[in-house]
């Protein structure tokens, strides 16, 4: 791992991936010299913390890609230059239950989350981002639990291909044994659900491509009844 600090005057590879972030894009004159990084490279396979020097930091990837594992087993999503990291336990001391490494060699950027937490107070506009954008993180954690709740392992696979389908059709951007670990299931068993929807005719598989044949199969309906339910139920609880 290497280092090197560029607290004022920032590099074109880092105003580019800021202009790719969802919370510092376009920020650069209203923070001025308030949005300063600092950057670290990282060797494929390496761990990627938020903890820099002994500093709490939020962290920005800038260059290449890398993975979020959770914990040590089990890719979720690859994230590349522009995504954020770190940025969900601002204002709670507690270590995420995640872990990043670099999927190829890489660059990060990092802001003490000290810093952070200052900029959040001085711009308005940052401040509606991170709430936001922290939404979106509940939301999806929300998904998550409600599609990891289905103990039936085709159905879960119905909920999953349900919500990603794009006109009938759900391009595959990951690899069998990610699709596996990602819905909570063996690689021999995401095959088993697969054959046994399209021996039912209501999805054909091409390769890379799953397209929904028959969108009006009673298990989509029955998963969307059961998500209507227990977003009703999750109003009336203490989740939200």
């Amino acid at each position: 791992m290497s280092e090197s600090r560029a607290e004022a005057v920032m590099d074109k590879e880092l105003l580019s991936a800021l202009g790719k972030s969802e919370l510092f894009m376009g920020l650069g004159q209203e923070l001025g010299r308030r949005l300063s990084f600092f950057s670290v490279s990282f060797s494929r396979g390496e761990p990627i913390s938020e903890l820099q020097n002994g500093v709490d930091c939020v962290g920005i990837i800038v260059r290449g890609c890398a993975e979020v594992l959770p914990g040590l087993t089990g890719r979720v999503s690859i994230i590349g230059p522009g995504s954020e990291f770190g940025i969900c336990n601002i204002f709670v001391r507690e270590d995420m239950p995640t872990e990043l490494r670099a999927r190829s060699s890489c660059r990060a950027a990092f802001m003490p989350k000290a810093v952070f937490a200052e900029l959040l107070g001085k711009s308005s506009t940052l401040m509606y981002r991170y709430v936001r954008l922290c939404n979106e993180k509940m939301l999806y954690l929300a998904r998550k639990l409600r599609l990891m709740s289905i103990p039936d392992c085709q159905r879960r696979l119905a909920f999953w291909l349900g919500r990603s389908q794009t006109a009938g059709e759900v391009r595959l951007t990951l690899s069998r044994d990610e699709l596996a670990t990602s819905l909570g299931m063996s690689r021999s068993t995401l095959f088993r659900a697969m054959r046994q929807l399209e021996g039912s005719g209501i999805i054909r598989v091409r390769g890379e491509r799953i397209l929904i044949t028959d969108p009006d199969s009673d298990i989509f309906k029955e998963e969307l009844s059961d998500s209507k339910e227990s977003g009703d139920s999750q109003k009336k609880g203490s989740f939200v």
